[in-house]
This record gives structure tokens, C-alpha cells and sequence, in this order.
């Protein structure tokens, strides 16, 4: 408590009474009544003083509180200024002219990485003690023979980390990644790894260190691959490096530390958490074998994933809002029930600061103005490290947008709401939701739609299954594979055997589920295409009853290569093999009872130096017919491609669902709405002429140092006091506000 200092800028210093914030608290807060006062003036005490020079209190925080005695105090205003002269009462009635001010910032990027000005690009992987155990650690391609032991040997990035790496770790490996340039300038593989055992100590920056992954390297040797690659181990989990095990007090626990209030950060969380829940085991493995989907450590987020509305049909009236386009343009809409996994990218820790306000601000594009902060346009999402398949230029590197530049004609910017069926109450008008686009046109003319951000929840989905198949360690691939266009063919008459007369499928009540994966002997073995691909057999009253299916990929292959050089580029593949299952229509597959056709026969002449090519696959049209289907020996099993733990497992080997850092960088503008409190005491040309104070005569003209407002019982909620007396002249207004 002090004295308001002359030279201050406001012109009323306003507070909420002890006793509103008890009323907030009940529910009970109101505004009713103003008072205006001269309680500080001394109208008689020096004469000829100029009295408009006179200090005034700061507005007290207790001016009135209703706690019990002795705390209970009531020093609101001494002297009230009366209405009329001719009246006791003096009590005005405030005008309510409250309002919203919305107020923009931008918030300071976040993530693994630099992005650059240029689209889709960025210049350097952050390597400093805020982002890494340690990066000082490359290793020697040529020496990589498959095996799941790497040796890595100390090339100095930045001297002052100087972590161990241990158990538990990730390690993520930049293969062609030469010498000591953190930066990512090559269509290279960039897979992660969990570390199972160290022989050695990486604290030092010195020597070499063996590392014992959770699954099998490349046989990057055998292909003749040389050059460097570079190691970045990061830490188990978000606690090690990234934040705190308990929250930071906003109040010091022996002291109440008032002068902090504004100045509380303690953690700056540098990265975005991102957490991939399945509700469907992915393709190839076995329940009675493995460790499925109900054993992933993502699994606490399934309910997310509902509430989304990413899995049940029923929940929600917005079932359509989730597709795709295959490698021919076509859109292919996925029902909530058919979405197995979504990548969630959220920013979760104990940091008590408000990093990124009430929400994502994101106000529509100003032509006029395109700098203008708080715009849609400025939110960016950036995956370095990913190989997009729809990539018009070939180039390692995609950024998201929900208002992507360039496609100001179509619409891309509109808001969409989930709306609840049980509860319409919510649908006024729903969960608020924009859809997260990326900047490859296809030949419709339409970017692909990848994901959705929840400005209202600050979190980014990710629910193309190509774009979650890359972000998933366990997959062991950054680069992504297009859907595949099915169709149907008379199946063969020209033979004899009555057998190769009948199609795979008979009638519409069968529909077969297709997928893919592309297999190398020495590059690395990953998971298959996780895009699901159906079709029905045809109307068995229209003859034929019975059909075979044509399978056809686009031309979206600009990361395959079939030719060798020095060092690893893109990928590469030397079999095609179908992944089937016939079902009977409206049901989804089951993970163990996929079929394993292997088709690469049929492309056999197309292969280069005993590798697939991209024109091959995209100029061939692979038919799957019955006896292809019923001689498929066994099942497809995932888990003789890359490990899957087994049941019971209870060691370090990585899953599905192990992720919890997202390895790549967000930016946004955020935004903040004010709600102003805003209360008009209007003193008319008549009235409040008269005062209380004993030191006023009917020859003095009052002067107003403070404002008061009351609620309904005349308890004071807001009191102002004027930054000097005011003299009392003519129609005078006080426009009093809160911000909320």
C-alpha cells in the first residue's frame, strides 16, 4: 500500500475488494451501485491550495473483506459524494459496456530442429544440452552388416554435452550423414532405435563405444555403401532432459514470494510430446504370439482417440471428415471405426507458465496485412526428417499447414466442430477443429489432408496412416508409401480347369482388404504399407457373379532408388508382396489372418540391377486372383521383419505406441481473449455536487478522488482511485475496468 505515483499512466487504479473474490467464489458476484468520493481532500486545511495536487492512497487489496473478527474491515469510501443536495442517497446506477478484446502473440518455435525461411527445408538438427544425452558420435556405413551391435567413435559436434548414454535410450541414425555437419541436406534413411546396452562411456567425447540396439541394422555393407553416419542418442523419457519430475510452486513453500507473480518460469520445455495409441493391432501380428495394441504403451491415450472421434461411429454425427487420396487423386474417406492408430503431438509437462496462451490463434489470412500476427497462415508443422511420398520435388523435408499459401481459391481454411450424439449440448457448435494440409498439389488440383489441429486443445492429429507409420519408431522407416487403386476382373475362361473359372471374389457380400509391403534383402525390412485399400465383389445377378482384383500404383515413388551409390539415398526394395484378406463386407481385418502373396514375378522384367523401379511399379497392373490367394502359405507374420516383442516380454525391446517425443518443430501464433469488465458511472450536469466530507462548504466545488463499486447488498467489489483529485464540473463520466 502506498501512494499512487503522479507520473503514472493510468488515469484510475482499479482492484477487485477481498470481498468480490469471496462473492466469484459463491457465485454470487454482482455489480449494482457506484459511489464516487473525496475522501482524501482537505478542503479547508491550506488556503488557495490547489487541491487537484493532493496524494491519493493506492487502491487498497482489502478495502473490504467478510472474513470473521478481528480480519473483517470495511475502509471503502469515507466521504460519498450525495446525488442532489436535497438527498441522503448517494448511490448511482453504473451502465454495464462490457466487452471482448481478443490479443495475439507468437510463440517461440519449438521442437528438434531450425527450420529455414525456405519451404519444406530447415537448416540444422539441435544438438545442445536442452535437445540431446549427446551427438559427438559417428559411425562407418561400410561396417554395418546387419546385426544389431553398432560402434561409434567420438567426432565432435558440440563439446559441451557430455551425456552417457545408457540403457533405455533412443538413438536415431542419420545414414549417409557424412563428417560432422549436423544439418540434413540428403534423401537419406533417418531411423530410430531404442538403446538395449552400452559397452563404454560416451560422456568423455572421446574413443569409441559399442551400442546394442533393439532390432536389426541394414546390411548396408553387402550393398557397398560407404561414409559416415551420425549417432544422436536422446533420453528415455521426457524427465531425463526435458522437464521435471514434480511441478514448479507458483508460491514459495516458506514464503509467499509476491514480487515473482509475473515472472514464473522456471522450465522451458523445448520439445512437443507425441503419444500413438492403436485400437487395431497392425497387420501381421499374432495375439496368442506377440505383444498386440492392448499391451502398447501408448494405450492410456485410446480414450483421446474417442473423444476425437478416431474410433467409434455412434459417438459422434462428423464420420467423414478423415480421408486421403491414393496415388491417383481419388479420395478415400476413413469412418472413425476404421482409423487403427492416430499420431497425438501435445504439449505436456510440469511447467507452470502459459506457454501457449488460451489457444492457437488462428484468424483468417490478410491479404492487406500478411504479416500480421495471429493469422492461420503462421502455423507451421515441420517433419525434417520424412520422405512424403506425394513430394513434388523429391526433396527429404514437409511442412503442414492448416492454411496452406497458394490455395487461397478452395476453401482449405474452414472451421469443422465434432458434435456429440448423446449430448447435443455440446453441439453449440461442437468441438472446433481445422484440417492440416500439405503443400502437394495433386492432380485434382487439392493438397492431402493429413491430420487435424485443435486450436481450443493446442494439439495437432496426425491421422494419415502413412504420415503415422513414419513418425513411429517401431516402423523402421521415415519414408512413406502410396495407396494402391483396386479393381475388378473377369477372372480367366480361356482354361480348361473348372477351378481357374472362379474369381477370389463371389458377390457383393465378399470384400477383400488389401495392402502391401516392399521387401530388401540388405537395405532394411519395415512395416507395410499402412494404408488399408477395400474392395467388394460384384452383383452376382450381373454376370460374372465372381471376380478377381487388379492392383495398380501410382507414379509416387520419388525417394525409390534402384541404382547404388556411395552412400544410402531414399530406399530401396527388390520384392512386391501383396498382403490379402477376404472378409465378408462391413467387417474390418484381423491382424493374423493376412495372406502373403508374393507378386514380384509380374514385375520381374522392370527391375534394375536386381532392384525394383519406381516405372516398373507404377507401370504394371498386378492381378491377385484365387488360386494366388488360397496357396498362400500361412499367414503373414510382421515379426519376421522387424522384432516384435514377444508375450511376457519384459525387457527394453521397443513397440508400437513407444514414443514420446515428437521429432519435429511446431510454430504458431497464439492467442489470448481479454473479457473487460467495463462499468460507465455517469455523473450528470446536476448531480453529485454535494459532499460528505466535513472539510467541504456549499461554496466549494467537490473534487472526486476515488470510485466505488458495489454489488446488490452495497458490499464494495471494485474500487478506483484517481491519480490526482478531480475537480467536479459539468457531465463527467468514470469508465471503470477489469480485465478477466
Amino acid at each position: 500500500m502506498g501512494y499512487i505515483i503522479k507520473n503514472t499512466a493510468a488515469l484510475l487504479t482499479t482492484k477487485v475488494t477481498d470481498a468480490a473474490r469471496k462473492k466469484m467464489s459463491e457465485g454470487k458476484f454482482n455489480i449494482s451501485y457506484f459511489q464516487v468520493g473525496d475522501s482524501e481532500v482537505c478542503y479547508d486545511c491550506v488556503e488557495g491550495e490547489n487541491l487537484s495536487n493532493g496524494m491519493v492512497l493506492q487502491s487498497e487489496d482489502n478495502a473490504q473483506n467478510l472474513s470473521p473478527i478481528p480480519e473483517k474491515s470495511k475502509g471503502n469510501i469515507k466521504y460519498p459524494i450525495k446525488v442532489t443536495s436535497t438527498s441522503t442517497n448517494s448511490f448511482g446506477i453504473p451502465v454495464q459496456a462490457s466487452y471482448v478484446d481478443p490479443i495475439y502473440n507468437t510463440a517461440a518455435p519449438r521442437g528438434f530442429f531450425n527450420t529455414g525461411e525456405t519451404l519444406n527445408r530447415y537448416d540444422n538438427v539441435l544438438v545442445s544440452t536442452g535437445y540431446t544425452v549427446n551427438p559427438n558420435f559417428i559411425f562407418n556405413i561400410s561396417n554395418i552388416n546387419s546385426g544389431d551391435t553398432l560402434t561409434v567413435t567420438a567426432d565432435v559436434l558440440d563439446s559441451d554435452v557430455t551425456g552417457n548414454t545408457q540403457e533405455g535410450d533412443f538413438a536415431v541414425l542419420f545414414f549417409g550423414q557424412s563428417g560432422s555437419v549436423s544439418s540434413i541436406t540428403q534423401n537419406y534413411p533417418i531411423l530410430t532405435y531404442k538403446v538395449i546396452n552400452v559397452t563404454g562411456d560416451t560422456s568423455g567425447n572421446t574413443g569409441s563405444v559399442t551400442v546394442k540396439l533393439d532390432r536389426e541394422l541394414p546390411d548396408f555393407n553387402s550393398m557397398g555403401y560407404s561414409g559416415n553416419g551420425r549417432v544422436i542418442f536422446y533420453p528415455s523419457g521426457m524427465t531425463e532432459l526435458y522437464d521435471s519430475i514434480t511441478p514448479s510452486y507458483y508460491w514459495q513453500s516458506d514464503a509467499i514470494d509476491f514480487e515473482s507473480n509475473c515472472d514464473i518460469s522456471n522450465t522451458d520445455v523445448k520439445i512437443w510430446n507425441m503419444n500413438i495409441p492403436w485400437t487395431e493391432s497392425p497387420a501381421g501380428v499374432f495375439s496368442t504370439l506377440n505383444q498386440d495394441y492392448t499391451t502398447y504403451d501408448s494405450k492410456t491415450y485410446i480414450g483421446t482417440k474417442e473423444y476425437l472421434g478416431y474410433n467409434s461411429n455412434s459417438g459422434q454425427t462428423d464420420t467423414s471428415s478423415t480421408y486421403y487420396y491414393n496415388s491417383f487423386s481419388e479420395k478415400i474417406n476413413l469412418s472413425p471405426s476404421d482409423q487403427k492408430s492416430i499420431s497425438i503431438v501435445h504439449y505436456t509437462n510440469q511447467a507452470i507458465d502459459n506457454y501457449y496462451g488460451e489457444k492457437f490463434a488462428l484468424q483468417p489470412y490478410d491479404g492487406s496485412d500478411p504479416g500480421q500476427t495471429g493469422q492461420a497462415r503462421s502455423f507451421k508443422i515441420t517433419l525434417p526428417t520424412l520422405m512424403w511420398h506425394k513430394s513434388t520435388d523429391g526433396t527429404i523435408g514437409e511442412t503442414f499447414y492448416v492454411d496452406p499459401p497458394g490455395y487461397d481459391g478452395l476453401n482449405l481454411f474452414t472451421v469443422n466442430y465434432i458434435k456429440s450424439v448423446p449430448n447435443t449440448n455440446m453441439n453449440d457448435p461442437g468441438l472446433r477443429y481445422y484440417q492440416l494440409w500439405d503443400t502437394n498439389t495433386n492432380t485434382n488440383g487439392y493438397p492431402n489432408r493429413v491430420g487435424k489441429v485443435w486450436p481450443d486443445l493446442k494439439m495437432i492429429t496426425f491421422d494419415d496412416d502413412e504420415i503415422i507409420a513414419s513418425l513411429s519408431y517401431k516402423s523402421n522407416r521415415n519414408w512413406t508409401l502410396p495407396s494402391p487403386k483396386l479393381g475388378l476382373i473377369v477372372p480367366n475362361t480361356c482354361n480348361d480347369t473348372p477351378a481357374d473359372d472362379e474369381g477370389l471374389l463371389s458377390g457383393t457380400s465378399q470384400s477383400l482388404w488389401v495392402t502391401y509391403r516392399l521387401n530388401s534383402s540388405a537395405f532394411t525390412e519395415s512395416l507395410q504399407c499402412n494404408y488399408y485399400s477395400l474392395i467388394s465383389g460384384t452383383d452376382p445377378d450381373c454376370p460374372p457373379d465372381t471376380a478377381d482384383v487388379t492392383f495398380r500404383l501410382g507414379d509416387e515413388f520419388p525417394f525409390l532408388e534402384h541404382i547404388v551409390g556411395s552412400t544410402p539415398s531414399g530406399f530401396s526394395a527388390n520384392e512386391l508382396i501383396i498382403l490379402a484378406q477376404k472378409v465378408t463386407t462391413g467387417q474390418r481385418p484381423n491382424p493374423s489372418l493376412w495372406r502373403e502373396i508374393n507378386v514380384t514375378s509380374q514385375i520381374e522384367s522392370t527391375k534394375i540391377n536386381g532392384n525394383l523401379t519406381a516405372t516398373g511399379l507404377t507401370n504394371s497392373t498386378i492381378s491377385i486372383n484365387k488360386p494366388d490367394y488360397d496357396n498362400a502359405v500361412g499367414y503373414y507374420n510382421l515379426d519376421g521383419y522387424i522384432d516384435i516383442p514377444t508375450l511376457g516380454d519384459t525387457g527394453l525391446t521397443l513397440n508400437f505406441g513407444g514414443e514420446y517425443f515428437f521429432y519435429g518443430e511446431i510454430e504458431t501464433d497464439i492467442q489470448a481473449t481479454i473479457y473487460v469488465l467495463n462499468y460507465l458511472c455517469n455523473l450528470g450536469q446536476s448531480q453529485f455536487m454535494t459532499s460528505n466530507n466535513p472539510t467541504w462548504s456549499d461554496s466549494d466545488t467537490p473534487y472526486v478522488s476515488e470510485v466505488g463499486l458495489y454489488d446488490s447488498d452495497k458490499n464494495l467489489m471494485i474500487i478506483s482511485k484517481v491519480q490526482s483529485p478531480e475537480l467536479r464540473l459539468g457531465v463527467q463520466q468514470y469508465n471503470i475496468k477489469i480485465d478477466f
